[in-house]
């Protein structure tokens, strides 16, 4: 996640960096980029994971969470009686815009003959979120058997519902699992099977 560059440069922090910790459900602590927080916080580090804690820009992470408060991404706020940022409503969306941007599929070496077939139904007053839902899926590499007919090879449950989640039309998506003999041969030549 954090970059170091040499053993004498400090360890680099961007303000990515920040909102994906805290998109995993970190609690980024105030006392982290103040000034001498160095021996307070050194116990959060694994070894191999920073090699000093001394080499961590904090005046730079101070700098980039200022700039997230701003762009009302992160906010302040008290847990455990201490003070800590957190992601906003935005932040969330920012971050998980980010992660589905960034979503491939599985495709492990051997298949196991069945097709997952999504089909989805989303209302014309849904129409942007379709049409993003729809690019989304041929981005990602799913075969459009027909304008709401998406087919895959492989599982592909947890994919679809993260991405059906994020565009709100979860309700409106149908995931089968089959074996269709009628366009087998397309499907398995357009995958490669």
């Amino acid at each position: 996640m954090f970059e170091q560059r040499d053993k004498k440069s400090k360890i680099q922090i961007s303000s990515k960096d920040i909102l994906q910790f805290l998109g995993i459900g970190g609690v980024l602590v105030a006392a982290v980029v103040a000034p001498n927080a160095i021996q307070a916080f050194k116990f959060l580090l694994k070894d191999e994971e920073y090699v000093s804690w001394e080499k961590f820009n904090k005046s730079r992470a101070r700098q980039y969470v200022g700039q997230l408060e701003k762009q009302d991404l992160i906010k302040r706020s008290i847990k455990d009686h201490q003070r800590c940022y957190v992601l906003t409503d935005k932040g969330r969306r920012f971050v998980l815009k980010q992660d589905v941007n960034k979503l491939q599929l599985n495709r492990p070496k051997k298949w196991d003959g069945r097709w997952r077939i999504v089909i989805f139904d989303i209302p014309e007053k849904k129409k942007a979120a379709r049409d993003a839902l729809r690019q989304k899926f041929t981005k990602i590499g799913m075969f459009q058997l027909q304008k709401s007919v998406f087919v895959y090879p492989f599982d592909c449950k947890k994919e679809v519902d993260f991405v059906s989640d994020y565009f709100e039309v979860a309700n409106d998506i149908l995931y089968l699992e089959a074996r269709v003999h009628e366009v087998e041969k397309q499907l398995r030549n357009f995958f490669n099977l």
